[in-house]
């Protein structure tokens, strides 16, 4: 006589209660007097294009490139000064006057040269017409052109140098005609902008290249900030950047994200990127605390507005329209929101009709008729 023998384990797994075997979402009922409370909004799953974006913190700077530095080519003492810090000033003003002995020496210099010169100038021309006249020989004019170029050569020399000392040709041109002011050596302002730092006082010997002050122009500015290491293929560079600050929570400042950094800081694992942004109403200082957004690389697929998805445990879902008052909650795989939209990658086709609006109170009435 045969026994039967039966496997202890498949017993088990045969009597397996059901609810712990893998079911379908269970479908939602409601009411049209539910619907009516619900206030529901439907839309279209559809093949769309939209942008990632990136929050990222930061922090203001000026831009180094309208950072100006006004120092003294020669050594003087100031005499005059004009200005303090954080007031507005603009190009070509004077900040400060110098009286620089080293100045004045080779002003000297060149009013002695200009007046040999002009004698030399003038003797030549003398001298060239008695000998179109016949009166004087060739070797007499000859000797009177070669100290004509000598002379000429010997102010261009000095005028070189007042060049060099900081003087425009317009600056120089005028010395001849005021020479009770040599000596005198303006610090004149290079662009417009707000002055950070005065290091100047009235008596003080500056010597050449001495800082006497910074000038920054905030008509632009930039904001540094740094992009985690796992979004760096979202951003590239040239994408659009809104700004916001605590001074100013009610507006936004626009800017683009001109460079990235070569390196990775190890400690943060980040990466520097500068924003540039325009500043032309003057709200924007150096030093601001920045929460910036950036628009980061366009990519296509199945987009549902953000406001659809909604979570059940670790999982995404969305409420399909099934039928008038039916909806099917279904798992979805989704990407993190972007611009406000979700890229769908698997769970749901094309037209496919979900809810986009009351998605909460939905959810709840499916939680009270036993869907979790």
């Amino acid at each position: 006589m045969k026994r039967l023998f039966v496997n202890p384990l498949l017993l088990t797994l045969v009597t397996l209660p059901a609810l712990l075997l893998p079911m379908a979402a269970a479908a939602l009922q409601l009411t049209p007097q539910q619907i009516s409370t619900a206030n529901l909004t439907t839309t279209l799953v559809t093949e769309q294009q939209a942008s990632a974006t990136l929050r990222v913190n930061g922090t203001l700077r000026a831009d180094q490139q309208r950072l100006f530095r006004v120092s003294p080519v020669v050594d003087g003492l100031v005499t005059e000064l004009n200005v303090v810090e954080q007031t507005q000033v603009h190009k070509g003003q004077v900040l400060a006057r110098l009286y620089s002995n080293t100045l004045g020496q080779a002003q000297a210099d060149y009013l002695a040269a200009l007046a040999h010169y002009d004698v030399a100038e003038a003797d030549y021309q003398r001298i060239k017409s008695l000998r179109e006249d016949g009166v004087v020989s060739e070797s007499r004019l000859i000797a009177a052109d070669s100290q004509y170029k000598t002379a000429h050569a010997i102010l261009d020399q000095h005028q070189r140098a007042l060049t060099l000392a900081g003087m425009t040709p317009s600056q120089i041109e005028k010395i001849a005609q005021h020479p009770d002011n040599i000596a005198e050596y303006p610090l004149i302002s290079p662009a417009d902008g707000v002055l950070l730092t005065v290091s100047a006082e009235n008596g003080q010997m500056l010597a050449a290249g001495e800082s006497a002050f910074r000038i920054a122009d905030l008509s632009v500015i930039w904001a540094n900030v740094r992009i985690p290491v796992a979004r760096i293929s979202d951003v590239q560079i040239g994408a659009k950047a809104t700004l916001k600050v605590v001074a100013f929570p009610q507006l936004s400042f626009s800017g683009q994200l001109e460079t990235l950094s070569g390196e990775v800081d190890e400690s943060s694992q980040t990466l520097a990127g500068r924003v540039v942004v325009d500043n032309k109403q003057g709200l924007l200082r150096p030093g601001m605390y920045v929460q910036a957004q950036l628009e980061g690389a366009r990519y296509s697929g199945l987009m549902v507005p953000e406001s659809a998805l909604f979570r059940r445990g670790n999982d995404n879902y969305l409420f399909v329209v099934t039928g008038p008052g039916q909806y099917q909650p279904t798992k979805v795989t989704a990407m993190p929101p972007q611009g406000g939209w979700v890229k769908i990658e698997s769970g749901i086709s094309a037209g496919a009709e979900v809810v986009s609006g009351g998605v909460a109170e939905l959810k709840s009435h499916w939680q009270y008729q036993g869907g979790e």
